[in-house]
């Protein structure tokens, strides 16, 4: 009896991992399908995305150094 339970226990066991291990390659197979143009639009758009907040920091980092020049400045000719 206690043989037969183990015998279906590893007979579940290997289906299980079969029927796992075909999931995967079915994955990877829809996943490696893409266009290479897709791909690239959408890393292109993910780029252009990041690119105009970055961009639009850098400008404020800009001012922000002026500004901190001109008042270092002003402090400067305050102290003399």
């Amino acid at each position: 009896m206690k043989s037969d339970v183990c015998r279906w226990i590893w007979i579940t066991l290997v289906v299980v991992g079969f029927s796992a291990c075909e999931r995967d390659k079915t994955s990877e197979q829809s996943g490696g399908s893409q266009p290479a143009g897709i791909v690239e639009q959408t890393v292109r758009q993910t780029i252009d995305g990041i690119k105009g907040p970055m961009d639009k920091a850098r400008g404020v980092e800009g001012t922000l150094d002026q500004a901190a020049e001109r008042t270092a400045e002003q402090a400067s000719r305050a102290g003399s």
